[in-house]
């Protein structure tokens, strides 16, 4: 993979990095503020809303788990290589998810496996 591409996937890598840590200490405030509010009319009404919460702070934190991961795919230099078949992933694929670990085959693979 060339310089460049690689410092625009890296560039994307730290933007969203920041986006989700923000988003996390938002998510992390909201939750503070319904568990002590104490005035929940419609105990179903809080329960959905944390339960939500819950669900947002697991979604976040595995995709910031994922760009730690990339991160460290750079420092060993096995970044934009597929873990399960080794060959480059696609450009265009990594310029719309630069944390992808796997080609788009065999991702594909994956993703049949899983539903079947």
């Amino acid at each position: 993979m060339d310089r460049v591409r690689m410092g625009r996937h890296i560039d994307q890598l730290v933007k969203r990095r920041e986006k989700i840590a923000a988003t996390l200490k938002h998510i992390h405030r909201e939750q503070a503020e319904a568990e002590q509010e104490t005035d929940w009319l419609d105990r179903a009404a809080y329960e959905s809303r944390i339960a939500l919460l819950d669900r947002l702070n697991a979604w976040y934190t595995r995709e910031m788990a994922a760009i730690t991961d990339a991160f460290g795919r750079v420092e060993q230099d096995t970044y934009g290589s597929c873990l399960a078949c080794h060959k480059p992933i696609e450009a265009h694929r990594l310029d719309c998810f630069p944390e992808a670990v796997f080609c788009g085959g065999c991702q594909s693979v994956r993703e049949r496996l899983a539903t079947t």
